[in-house]
């Protein structure tokens, strides 16, 4: 590739008009067109030099595209005019003056541009010089900032007269218009005007007595427009667009207090009784009955503020604030709460609530017989938990051994309550008293249930007993199998097996009415079968002798060892078919049963049979 050499200034022709001629100059030094200034050398092209000099100049001198083609073809480099795409146009040389030399291409850069040694890369794609695309960007970012900035002030102006979205005043939607349209919307508003006051357990509506309410609706509405911040206009646009959204109040929306009439007085009565009858119902102190929620299965404080009572005073004058801003709702929160009477902080109820819910992990089915009586889960436990005087849970001992006395007074122990069966042929029977049925162990019970509180035992506990009859059918319900039933009023006795089916049957001679020595009626049991017995009535405070001795062959007592049914040879047969024969020929209480008779049922009754007496 030639060098570019520098030439005398002297041997250039027509220095005056900044013309030089093209000489072949290799070979040839650069030389300084101004000795003193080294930096003043003068550059040119070899190829234009040669051809100058030869007499052959033929065109102007030429910028841009142009120049860099002649340079590109004096270094034998193919140019891109000469392609076959560009041999397809016409050519012509653009002529360039001495003002479009010098905005073309500036001092600084001639140079470069007429040696060749100009760096390209610096044209963008479209062959456009960097400065002039940067200034263009400069200007297209000064056109927005001065859009936003009217943008800006645009929307500042309109909301100074405009409300924000989602701006209620007195219960009414004011979005986007103006104080004067407000106006008129609220005036109309408030003739219906209700203020309606929730939560903490309370729930009351305030109706004005008619005329007895107004509002100055044009200050109304010319004060919440005052506190717009229209300078913050594209803050409290969004939070106005998402109140209006969620159908809520703007929370930037600022609500100053205007001039309200009402019946004040007739006001703070109402509310007043409203509150005072929520407070009517709550002891105001925190216990454990009151802090479990049995939906959750634990103990909560949010359960436990059903038990507080709230704060008459601050209610009242919340209520008033919302009537001079004529709002419609109240939604009381938390801080309208009395303190509990212990004094205790919301962190400190939790605490508490964390604690006993550690206790009640327990979950078991108390089962007697085969049927389900009761369930030991968190529920039941609550009744046994207590809080000391610094909210620490306690199982109170005495709670849980009520519980179980309870239990088994109502649910367990049968014996002696009333019970109703129906009889095979029909008979309707309700007895009550005597000796068969259920018995619980209520201490064992009671440590049975400590131990699984203590280990959060899961699964079934049987309940344990003292006595246990056939089955459990529940309290009143029939929970014997195989019985003996002995009816006084038809001085029948008869014995069904556990599926109610008739096997033996007897007319019978019972206690005599007469001498005060009725058989007892009630649910017994066989308690004894003996054979050749003696029997021995108590002694006559008289003669200090037996009332009676008799020798019987079959013995089966259901009430200690002195009532039973047994063989009385000497009660005459006709006796036996006589329903009222034991008015005057009765026993001292036992069943009289004729010999054939008595043998049959000593065979087939069994210990623990369940005798019924019954009129």
């Amino acid at each position: 590739m030639d060098r570019l050499t520098p030439v005398d200034p002297s041997q250039m022709p027509g220095r005056a008009s900044r013309q030089t001629s093209h000489q072949h100059a290799a070979g040839r030094p650069s030389v300084p067109s101004n000795p003193q200034d080294p930096d003043s050398t003068v550059y040119f092209d070899a190829a234009q030099a040669a051809a100058a000099s030869a007499g052959a100049r033929t065109a102007p001198r030429t910028y841009g595209a142009a120049l860099r083609a002649e340079q590109l073809q004096a270094q034998g480099i193919p140019s891109p005019a000469t392609s076959p795409a560009a041999e397809a146009e016409p050519e012509f040389t653009p002529i360039a003056t001495q003002a479009d030399r010098e905005q073309s291409v500036p001092a600084a850069e001639q140079a470069p541009y007429a040696t060749g040694a100009y760096d390209f890369s610096q044209l963008d794609a479209g062959g456009h010089g960097g400065p002039n695309r940067h200034r263009g960007v400069k200007i297209a970012l000064g056109v927005v900032a001065g859009l936003l900035v009217a943008a800006y002030a645009g929307g500042a102006f309109a909301f100074s007269h405009l409300y924000y979205p989602g701006t209620q005043i007195a219960g009414i939607d004011v979005s986007l218009i103006t104080a004067d349209d407000a106006a008129k919307h609220i005036a109309g508003s408030v003739q219906d005007y209700q203020l309606h006051v929730s939560g903490v357990g309370l729930d009351w509506t305030y109706t004005p007595a008619e005329g007895s309410f107004s509002v100055d609706a044009q200050a109304e509405a010319e004060a919440v427009l005052s506190g717009n911040e229209p300078f913050l206009w594209p803050y409290r646009l969004v939070t106005g667009l998402i109140a209006e959204r969620e159908g809520t109040v703007d929370p930037n929306q600022t609500v100053p207090d205007v001039a309200v009439t009402y019946d004040e007085e007739d006001f703070t009565a109402q509310l007043g009784a409203a509150i005072d009858e929520v407070n009517a119902t709550r002891p105001g102190t925190f216990d454990a009955a009151g802090a479990y929620d049995e939906a959750a299965g634990a103990f909560t404080v949010a359960k436990a503020r059903s038990s507080q009572r709230i704060n008459r005073d601050a209610i009242i004058a919340a209520a008033k604030e919302a009537i001079a801003r004529a709002d419609r709702e109240l939604a009381l929160d938390d801080s309208m709460y009395e303190e509990f009477a212990s004094g205790a902080t919301d962190e400190q109820l939790q605490a508490a609530c964390d604690a006993a819910n550690e206790i009640i992990g327990v979950d078991v089915t108390l089962k007697l017989g085969d049927k389900d009586v009761a369930t030991l889960d968190g529920a039941t436990m609550t009744q046994w938990i207590t809080f000391d005087e610094i909210l620490n849970p306690v199982l109170n001992a005495s709670g849980l051994t009520d519980w179980i006395r309870n239990l088994a007074s109502t649910q367990l122990d049968t014996v002696g309550t009333e019970r109703t069966y129906t009889r095979p042929d029909g008979k309707q029977v309700t007895i009550s008293g005597g000796t068969y049925g259920w018995v619980s162990d209520e201490a064992t019970l009671a440590q049975l249930i400590q131990d699984a509180v203590a280990n959060k035992q899961t699964g079934e506990i049987q309940i344990p007993t003292k006595q246990t009859a056939a089955q459990y059918n529940g309290m009143g319900g029939r929970d014997w199998g195989a019985y003996v039933d002995i009816d006084i009023t038809e001085q029948r006795v008869r014995y069904y097996d556990a599926n109610d089916q008739l096997v033996w049957e007897s007319g019978c001679i019972t206690g005599n009415p007469s001498t005060g020595h009725d058989t007892p009626t009630g649910i017994y049991f066989i308690n004894n079968k003996e054979q050749n017995v003696k029997l021995t009535g108590a002694k006559d405070p008289e003669t200090g002798e037996p009332e009676y001795i008799s020798y019987v062959d079959y013995w089966m007592s259901f009430i200690g060892g002195a009532v039973g049914l047994h063989d009385a040879d000497w009660q005459a047969s006709s006796s036996f078919n006589d329903p009222t024969a034991y008015t005057w020929t009765g026993s001292h209480g036992c069943v009289n049963l004729p010999p054939d008779k008595a043998a049959e049922l000593f065979n087939i009754v069994q210990l623990n049979d369940c005798v019924i007496v019954h009129m």
